[in-house]
């Protein structure tokens, strides 16, 4: 067992994906609740961290940046050696006493040997488990657990130090409004998963009012893009009639998100949809893009990070699934409606489709409507 009392500095290194980084929430608050007096500091990709602003579970967010290759073909960064062995290097002198490395890659357990943490937890996955002297096994039950269960059997593992120890069910509460602060309560008992400013609730109410959108109008979100690929995206025209529908039906104002790479779809279900949407697609910061999710009565998303980060604030779902397997991903807590047709090659897991989409192609417009409808209903 670790003796808490010697454990004053904790390190936590994020996953890479948005939605990933959302589901290890839950992990990282039950760090927060077994370690109370530590100082936790988490690291990970600028647009990653921000996630956590405004939240109670760390103590300090860390920066380091992913740089794409050079002119010359060589990696820089944290990526590349020098900027491996120099992050190494840096957080070797703040003389972390325990990390959780939540990541699976074989350079982000370089990274933290590199650190000299004496206590190092994570999978032993991808060739790394030398680098490692708290090793967790990687095992079929564990490969078939939700990303939330994921996460936390790997916390769980450290305080427990059992390494292919049964894994508890965890209890997916339904959750709960967003309170005054922003965020909401009652998710696994644990708290809020993600927090926002009044300052940038107020913020997001502004950018809607110039748009015409008030408190009392419906607002649903809609997330046409996948930054994992195309296989995980619904058809642009299905979504614009969904949208037409909505405004025929509801009289509800649309908004659009997306990343910078999605603005081309999010264009075009502007042109073809009929109504007028709000499009924000490449237009936010990831702080930016969770004030008008929480804003929005529901989303309408495929299985990427914006759809987690609705679920985290308490906002319900219409989740459209093709290539990914719900049981793995599917949204944090209750009250969400999960789209998905069964067909023999999914879940397949690609990023493209090398036939038909015909996981995607089956799904009709009805559906989501379908879908939309019961989350209304209630």
């Amino acid at each position: 067992m670790i003796d808490k009392i010697q454990i004053k500095k904790i390190l936590i290194v994020l996953p890479n994906w948005i939605g990933d980084a959302v589901m290890s929430v839950p992990a990282i608050s039950q760090i927060r609740e077994r370690f109370p007096s530590a100082r936790i500091t988490i690291i990970g990709l600028s647009h990653i961290s921000e996630l956590f602003y405004e939240g109670p579970y760390v103590d300090e967010i860390r920066v380091y940046k992913k740089d794409f290759p050079s002119n010359k073909g060589g990696l820089r960064g944290i990526w590349g050696m020098g900027g491996l062995t120099a992050t190494g290097l840096s957080l070797r002198s703040e003389k972390f006493d325990m990390v959780l490395l939540l990541p699976n890659s074989f350079r982000s357990a370089l990274l933290v040997h590199l650190a000299g943490i004496p206590l190092r937890c994570g999978y032993n996955r991808d060739a790394r488990g030398l680098l490692l002297n708290r090793p967790v096994r990687f095992t079929p039950q564990i490969k078939k657990l939700h990303q939330v269960e994921y996460y936390l059997h790997l916390a769980r593992s450290i305080e427990e130090n059992r390494r292919d120890r049964n894994v508890p069910p965890i209890d997916f509460s339904p959750p709960i409004s967003p309170s005054n602060k922003g965020g909401n309560r009652g998710i696994w008992g644990m708290g809020a998963l993600l927090f926002l400013s009044q300052e940038e609730i107020q913020q997001a109410k502004e950018t809607l009012g110039k748009n015409q959108i008030t408190p009392e109008d419906l607002l649903i979100g809609i997330n046409p893009g996948a930054a994992y690929g195309s296989s995980k995206r619904w058809y642009p025209e299905r979504f614009s009639q969904v949208a037409a529908a909505l405004d025929k039906k509801y009289h509800a104002k649309i908004i659009l998100f997306g990343g910078p790479g999605e603005r081309d779809i999010a264009e075009e279900i502007v042109r073809t949809s009929g109504p007028s949407l709000l499009n924000m697609a490449g237009q936010t910061t990831i702080r930016g893009l969770m004030a008008l999710l929480s804003q929005c009565r529901l989303l309408i998303a495929s299985d990427s990070g914006p759809m987690h980060i609705a679920a985290a604030l308490g906002v319900p779902v219409v989740a459209i699934f093709g290539s990914t397997d719900p049981a793995l991903t599917t949204p944090i807590g209750t009250g969400h409606v999960v789209i998905r047709k069964t067909v023999p090659c999914s879940p397949c897991f690609r990023r493209e489709c090398p036939t038909d989409l015909m996981c995607m192609d089956l799904i009709q417009v009805e559906d989501v409507l379908g879908g939309v409808e019961k989350i209304l209903g209630r």
